[in-house]
């Protein structure tokens, strides 16, 4: 490319930019969290247990969490559910994981979900994100992925 031809793209960039710098909103720097960033749900199915999990942030500090859990494979075990909650330590400025207490579904492998476990979590921790694990009492064990907090 000749020095004309990157002079004119220069100066076409320069134009461009410039005139899209007075078309940006004032707040752009904050971002809007729509409801379905904030309410996220995850599933977990394998042999001995299934599960979910749906987590509504509610701000950068608290969350609504669901959970649900079944036996799905008459083995004796009892399938159990809990969330785990990545947070960041304010005063050592380090990320760690508050594991939540396990919830139990005692009803066997014909017994369904059992009851739903409905509870606001609120860390005095900034809260980064949320994931659920489900057990087949501890013999199998798997954790989902990470639902991100939007605010």
């Amino acid at each position: 490319m000749n020095v004309h031809k990157r002079l004119a793209l220069a100066t076409a960039t320069v134009a461009l930019g410039a005139g899209l710098a007075g078309t940006v909103p004032a707040q752009a720097d904050q971002p809007s969290i729509s409801a379905q960033a904030a309410t996220q749900r995850r599933d977990i199915c394998f042999s001995g247990a299934c599960g979910s999990a749906t987590v509504t942030f509610q701000s950068h500090y608290s969350a609504n969490v669901s959970m649900s859990v079944a036996d799905n494979r008459c083995d004796a075990h009892p399938a159990k559910v809990r969330i785990l909650a990545d947070q960041y330590h304010l005063s050592t400025g380090s990320r760690y994981t508050w594991h939540g207490p396990w919830r139990v579904n005692h009803r066997g492998c014909h017994g369904g979900t059992g009851p739903a476990w409905n509870k606001t979590f609120v860390g005095g921790d900034p809260l980064l994100g949320m994931k659920v694990e489900i057990c087949n009492d501890g013999v199998k064990c798997r954790t989902s992925s990470e639902m991100y907090n939007p605010y």
